[in-house]
């Protein structure tokens, strides 16, 4: 994951630490001195998030972190922009000040690289699905659709999984109840689970707190089943940086150490359960919103009709925030073979099987659409020439390398070819040069379609890559 960071520090003591930490892991730096300058080059599209390192001595105390913070929550992509607090050890409720006034993240330096750079990815993460929901709205209003109002929010259902009556200790935390207890050595047998936030108390003391490796597998396990796959996580913990980390990277939401106080416990669930909605919101977008318009009634993909509008505005965020964009066009090879051998209703099953394959093996952000009879287009936003390569290499070996069923008793076999482009066009990373986004889209769909004809005549079930900018 790359990106660009805003870094204000007033004193710039930390500043090579910072740095170093979040160069190792591609973030390009920016610095300034103080909330007023930061402010003039806001908002820009360009930029990912704010790390603000506040010195005991900084200019104004936390009243004038609190004031940065409500002027940068004012606008819309301020509001969406992740913001690390860096601060020396304070108050609990200073803390919550700083997380209710728009904090994402409270952290007292010395902050452990490893920890940072997984809260980094961890936010950014969290962005990435907000940011999906509004292209996507704002690509329902461009065909001429809307949405019906939101109604009341639906009651949110919250579980404790831990070794004891856990939820009993949560609950004057203030989470929104009911909360439901669950000992960990049972909860995987049971396949009924509809929650919206697990709360894993890590932190219980006593011979009966769970240990790390414990804590790895639940969260692993959480975030890898269907029936639990998109619930919200927040792990207490005591104070362990490089647990944190690692758990966070698994899937985790959020970690927080148990000793932060019971109202920060309390606003991040809040916290986590809004997002939940916003995702569940995507969700639903997706499953009702146009679907006998919009979508592929064989597949349940996208259509070409959406497709279309969808990498314009793909296409136009990537020039904005010189970001490049991987298209793909994907064609099962040898397709009417499979008809005329097995009959049209066979056909069907496996395209409906394919397109499976492919929404399991990409990320939620990115686009997946079937745009002709055994023909998908997939576009990949915020991806380098060598992740489209590997993404694709791996879409192949999805669709290659398992049989697929097609009742009776039947399965075959096949295989795809794809052609991969990369744009927008330009130098360096991918800086647009004044095309317009509509014509941006058209060029790279041009050159993943010769890339996908040159795929075929090279010998099909492979992937050919368009290095041409033209």
């Amino acid at each position: 994951m790359s990106g660009r960071i805003l870094i204000v520090d007033h004193a710039g003591t930390g500043r090579a630490l910072d740095e170093g930490a979040l160069g190792a892991v591609g973030f390009d730096c920016r610095h300034c001195d103080g909330f007023d300058a930061a402010l003039s080059q806001l908002p820009d599209p360009a930029l990912d998030l704010v790390f603000v390192a506040t010195g005991a001595g900084a200019p104004g105390g936390i009243g004038a972190v609190l004031a940065f913070l409500a002027r940068l929550r004012i606008g819309a992509e301020g509001a969406r922009l992740p913001v690390i607090i860096s601060s020396p050890p304070s108050g609990a409720g200073q803390r919550l000040a700083l997380l209710e006034a728009g904090a994402d993240e409270v952290m007292v330096p010395p902050v452990p690289t490893v920890l940072l750079q997984a809260r980094l990815r961890n936010l950014l993460r969290a962005r990435d699905t907000e940011a999906e929901l509004a292209r996507r709205e704002a690509t329902h209003q461009a065909l001429g659709f809307s949405e019906g109002a939101a109604g009341f929010a639906p009651r949110q259902r919250i579980a404790v999984i831990a070794p004891h009556d856990g939820a009993g200790a949560i609950a004057h935390c203030g989470l929104p109840g009911p909360l439901r207890h669950v000992d960990p050595t049972a909860f995987f047998a049971a396949a009924d689970h509809e929650e919206d936030l697990f709360v894993i108390d890590g932190a219980a003391p006593g011979r009966d707190a769970l240990p790390a490796r414990e804590l790895r597998r639940i969260v692993a396990e959480l975030r890898s089943r269907s029936a639990t796959r998109r619930a919200a996580q927040l792990v207490l913990l005591p104070d362990a940086a490089r647990e944190a980390a690692m758990l966070l990277d698994l899937g985790a939401d959020d970690t927080v150490s148990a000793s932060v106080g019971p109202d920060e416990i309390a606003h991040r669930a809040r916290r986590l359960l809004r997002r939940k909605l916003l995702a569940d919101r995507l969700r639903a977008t997706e499953r009702y919103g146009l679907e006998a318009a919009l979508t592929d009634p064989l597949t349940g993909l996208w259509n070409r009709r959406y497709a279309r509008p969808h990498l314009v505005r793909l296409i136009e965020g990537a020039q904005a925030r010189d970001r490049s964009i991987a298209v793909m066009l994907l064609d099962i090879d040898l397709f009417k073979a499979v008809n005329d051998r097995h009959g049209h209703a066979a056909g069907d099953e496996v395209l409906a099987q394919v397109a499976g394959r492919l929404r399991d093996g990409l990320r939620p952000a990115d686009l997946l659409a079937r745009i002709g009879g055994e023909e998908f287009l997939v576009a990949m936003p915020d991806t380098t020439l060598e992740q489209a390569r590997t993404a694709a290499e791996r879409l192949r070996r999805r669709i290659r390398d398992a049989p697929f069923a097609m009742g009776g008793g039947l399965s075959c076999r096949v295989t795809v070819s794809i052609g991969v482009a990369l744009g927008p066009r330009g130098t360096g990373t991918g800086i647009g040069t004044g095309t317009g986004a509509e014509a941006e889209a058209e060029a790279l769909m041009r050159r993943a379609d010769a890339a996908l004809y040159a795929a075929k005549e090279t010998g099909r079930n492979r992937v050919t890559v368009s290095l041409s900018a033209a």
